[in-house]
């Protein structure tokens, strides 16, 4: 296990993986690994989904391997890795932002206590409608047309409640917990589904996930977030 795969797991993380239905080569030379990602990667709100990473340092990297190419970054509270195989399978694996505000150096000293006990409720919308989006990019560059399996897992999970990022929204009146350790969400899909609805197809998810935590919003709240975000594309 890498090292920054290992930081990764020590806490809250975010596992993503999309595998093609039918395995064959698909992404040839080597290079396109690393080209589809770039070209496809979601930048609505600061920070792309996945990360792309632009530098070569201590603390972020692309490198390729003998199948894939990987992009990983350990910078303040974004810690991240993917790989891109040439089979057309993805896999991310994201650490929670949440839980890492001990190493952002720009917060105020006296919120630097990680939230580790907590998952943001617009960060949650934000993160699977940006998966969604990614994946779309992708089903339009033709590499799932047999389908694809798409897994989203949450870790470290167990005892994390609900949290509502924008104080101006009427709080919970009770908790929202999970004593899930994990919560694990699987599909198929085909093209078409990916192309006519991707944004619909990430609020089922994000209602997935919110049950775990025993709160079943509304559809249409949790598109009112969806929106939000994506209007910055338009």
């Amino acid at each position: 296990m890498s090292k920054i795969t290992e930081k990764i797991k020590s806490r809250g993380y975010w596992r993503i993986n999309f595998r093609p239905l039918i395995y064959e080569k698909r992404l040839s030379p080597l290079s396109r690994c690393k080209n589809i990602v770039e070209k496809n990667a979601v930048q609505l709100r600061g920070w792309d989904y996945p990360h792309f990473p632009r530098r070569r340092d201590v603390d972020t990297n692309l490198e390729p391997g003998d199948d894939y190419y990987r992009g990983w970054i350990d910078w303040w509270n974004h810690k991240e890795l993917w790989r891109m195989y040439q089979s057309g399978q993805f896999i991310h694996y994201r650490g929670l932002t949440e839980d890492w505000d001990d190493e952002e150096n720009l917060a105020p000293i006296e919120s630097k206590i990680p939230k580790m006990v907590y998952l943001g409720v617009a960060h949650t919308v934000y993160l699977i409608t940006e998966i969604y989006e990614f994946l779309l990019g992708l089903v339009m560059e033709g590499i799932y047309r047999e389908g694809v399996k798409v897994s989203i897992s949450l870790y470290n999970a167990g005892g994390r409640k609900l949290w509502l990022e924008d104080r101006g929204r009427v709080p919970f009146m009770i908790e929202k917990i999970t004593g899930a350790k994990n919560i694990e969400f699987n599909a198929e899909y085909n093209e078409k589904d990916i192309i006519d609805s991707s944004s619909e197809l990430a609020v089922k998810v994000v209602l997935h996930f919110f049950e775990r935590f025993e709160w079943v919003p509304s559809e249409d709240l949790i598109r009112k977030d969806q929106d939000e975000l994506l209007k910055r594309k338009r």
